[in-house]
């Protein structure tokens, strides 16, 4: 999931730099940034919040995002 987050990171849009962002959560998790629970709040917030919000227009990229931010915090 990680490796797929970083190919829609690079295409542009919205799902983008939603993307980005989980990307940079994990990476500021990983680095002991974030505690876990601070992590897995924050990833919720981008899927639930910033995914409805940016991509309410773009079903598939919602969804893509969604799935994404809950296999991102399943993965710790």
């Amino acid at each position: 999931m990680i490796e797929q987050l970083r190919e829609v990171a690079g295409l542009g849009g919205p799902a983008s730099v939603l993307a980005n962002e989980l990307l940079v959560l994990r990476e500021q998790y990983e680095s002991q940034e974030l505690t876990l629970e601070e992590f897995q709040f924050l990833v919720q917030q981008v899927a639930e919040v910033k995914a409805a919000q940016e991509l309410a227009s773009d079903e598939q990229a919602l969804r893509y995002i969604v799935s994404a931010a809950n296999a991102i915090a399943m993965v710790v």
